[in-house]
């Protein structure tokens, strides 16, 4: 096995289990919603990653990857004007 296909296998089972205790431990649909978004939005993701490491160039995976630190760093410093605060 290649480590492409070891890394998409290890993605679906990570996905897969957390999608399966979003539904377990979550019972308003609400937040069911929300969380499985959450999932779907980060499996979109780390595939594309896993697919631009190994068809794409060094520096356009770095970029992708300085532009998600950036965005994460953005997330947690503005979170409150983004979504509100206490």
């Amino acid at each position: 096995m290649n480590t492409k296909a070891l890394l998409y296998y290890i993605g679906a089972f990570i996905f897969a289990g957390l999608s399966v205790l979003t539904f377990l431990q979550l019972h308003d649909s609400k937040y069911q919603l929300e969380a499985g978004t959450f999932i779907i939005i980060s499996a979109v993701i780390y595939y594309g990653m896993v697919t631009l490491f190994f068809k794409g160039s060094r520096k356009t995976f770095f970029l992708a990857n300085a532009f998600l630190a950036v965005l994460a760093l953005a997330g947690i410093f503005f979170n409150s004007l983004l979504f509100g605060g206490h």
